[in-house]
């Protein structure tokens, strides 16, 4: 009988620690802005003044808009570099925990032609990733040599020039604007996808920055967001989960 009960919670304790594994990595955030309080676990980071052209400040509220009822708006035109050859300005960084491996979709809607995108391992304005996007043919002399329209895939490196180090572009995309837009963003083991609903696709690949906070960046773009799914596809540490739920377990066959 002893036996036979080691056996049972043995069991029980792998099945736990498979289902809580499982679970942790599909949790799913929901943020639809309909509900004013959801701003609380955001930060809103303006460059420092030395690498801004347009002072700002940026100027991010929730406010009704043509995506779905509410939505995160930023309505100021800040940008960067002062010399206006890298695309720089703000930031609206979720702050609520950090993520690794990870998938995030929203909705948005650009009111203008100028860059926007996604920043990712998020520390600082010094250290994260991006992939940003333009409409229009700037900045009229680039840093890396690269004129817009573009969609790329950097890797900021330093609040100086040259800012960010190139990891991909793909040169003469462009975006729909005053319309709904929709995004899909994926990383995983050191791999960026980011997937548009006009089926644009731009990958790239870098593992030095393993885990941050996940936000929005715009330059000299006003813009809505809406509607964000981040679903966490790295198990972060299901331990407490199984230490709490295995204790429900021997108290509940003792």
């Amino acid at each position: 009988m002893r036996m036979y009960k080691i056996k049972y919670l043995l069991l029980m304790f792998f099945c736990l620690f498979i289902f809580v594994v499982i679970s942790a990595a599909q949790e799913k955030i929901k943020i639809d802005f309909d509900n004013k309080a959801s701003i609380k676990d955001w930060e809103f980071i303006d460059e420092a003044p030395k690498n801004l052209g347009d002072a700002g400040p940026s100027t991010w509220e929730i406010k009704k808009g043509p995506l779905d009822g509410n939505s995160l708006f930023q309505g100021s035109n800040i940008w960067g570099s002062k010399a206006d050859t890298c695309l720089m300005g703000t930031f609206a960084i979720y702050k609520a925990e950090k993520f690794k491996e990870f998938t995030i979709e929203m909705d948005v809607f650009a009111a203008d032609n100028d860059g926007m995108g996604i920043t990712w391992a998020y520390e600082s304005t010094k250290k994260h990733y991006r992939v940003i996007m333009i409409n229009d043919g700037w900045p009229e002399v680039p840093v890396d040599g690269i004129k817009g329209p573009f969609m790329k895939i950097q890797k900021r490196v330093s609040d100086d020039k040259p800012w960010y180090e190139l990891i991909e572009a793909e040169k003469g995309i462009t975006y729909k604007e005053q319309t709904p837009l929709h995004w899909q963003f994926e990383v995983k083991g050191g791999e960026f996808k980011l997937t548009r609903e006009d089926n644009k696709v731009i990958k790239g690949s870098d593992k030095e920055y393993e885990e941050g906070y996940i936000g929005i960046q715009l330059y000299a773009q006003q813009g809505h967001f809406d509607n964000i799914v981040i679903e966490n596809t790295w198990a972060v540490d299901p331990r407490k989960k199984v230490s709490t739920t295995w204790a429900q377990i021997k108290k509940d066959r003792n």
